[in-house]
């Protein structure tokens, strides 16, 4: 069963709509970008939604066909309940093609966590993906921890994920009293306060549930603590990563998430290379974890790599 539940079409961008996609437990608010020519199916971030691809929607054009849901936890999505973790959300994935008539997609590309989905998504249903295309993600950042190891369970988790993540993990303990409080508490962050759009805006606007003055961003802190630990604790994507048949495609931002140093070494990744079936990588110049798809050049750099690897499909 499906709902339409908001479409746009515009001389300004590609044909949009969101239709409701029944899985297990709920219903996942799922994009469409375009109506014709190869299908990308895109997957975001640990607390992001559908919307940080609207400007690789508008770099790609009305003839690729783009589909991209609110994972469950997040967005509109954020009350389909657990199991969480990358196989659940894989598994989500393919309800999603089923949904759409899409028995394989030309391209899997996922961003940031969402290159962690894609991996284990072409590892266990190789017969869906085409290529995979892993947004600066995908590659496990450090060594899987057993968790018997990491004392005080959750509470060093969250520690552990603060570091990292910082204001957009502290975010989801807060409210604010209007959508202009929240941008501006975007704007203090280093990632975004230099490179500030429309794209960011309208990405932070639909953040946001609930009225004011008690808006609160939409991610549900149960899904992003469970998919952390799945990413920790697991070894689910280092054995899908080494199953992979390629081509495996890595973009990497040369800044991390705070505009610092970027998530991986160009050593980590010519190493990664030697396991991975099909794998390469490349640069994308002057941007950072965030701004490689929600910014213009980020956006433009990252379609030019999708046309290439359709292209080279063909």
């Amino acid at each position: 069963m499906s709902e339409e539940t908001e479409s746009h079409e515009s001389d300004a961008g590609p044909a949009y709509r969101v239709e409701s996609v029944a899985v297990d437990g709920g219903a996942l608010a799922v994009a469409q970008w375009g109506r014709r020519g190869p299908v990308i199916l895109a997957i975001h971030g640990l607390t992001a939604s559908h919307r940080e691809f609207v400007a690789l929607a508008d770099a790609l054009g009305d003839d690729v066909r783009m589909i991209a849901p609110d994972l469950r936890g997040r967005g509109r999505s954020n009350q389909v309940p657990g199991p969480w973790g990358m196989r659940a959300h894989a598994a989500d994935m393919v309800a999603v093609l089923e949904h759409f008539g899409v028995d394989r997609a030309d391209a899997v590309l996922g961003h940031s966590m969402g290159a962690f989905v894609a991996a284990v998504l072409a590892a266990d249903h190789p017969e869906r993906c085409g290529a995979v295309v892993m947004v600066d993600g995908g590659l496990p950042i450090a060594p899987v921890i057993p968790l018997h190891r990491l004392p005080f369970g959750d509470w060093m988790i969250a520690k552990l994920v603060q570091r990292v993540l910082g204001p957009a993990l502290d975010r989801l303990e807060m409210t604010f009293a209007s959508r202009e409080a929240y941008r501006d508490y975007w704007r203090e962050h280093p990632a975004l306060g230099t490179d500030w759009s429309a794209y960011i805006e309208d990405y932070l606007d639909y953040d946001l549930v609930g009225e004011a003055p008690s808006l609160r961003a939409a991610t549900s802190r149960a899904a992003l603590m469970s998919d952390i630990r799945a990413q920790l604790f697991e070894n689910i994507v280092p054995a899908a990563l080494r199953r992979l048949r390629g081509p495996v495609r890595l973009l990497r931002a040369p800044r991390g998430l705070k505009d610092d140093k970027p998530l991986y070494t160009p050593a980590k990744l010519a190493k990664a290379g030697r396991s991975i079936a099909g794998f390469s990588f490349a640069d994308v110049d002057d941007v950072n974890h965030y701004t490689i798809m929600i910014s213009k050049r980020g956006a433009e750099a990252v379609a030019r790599e999708v046309r290439a690897l359709l292209g080279a499909g063909d």
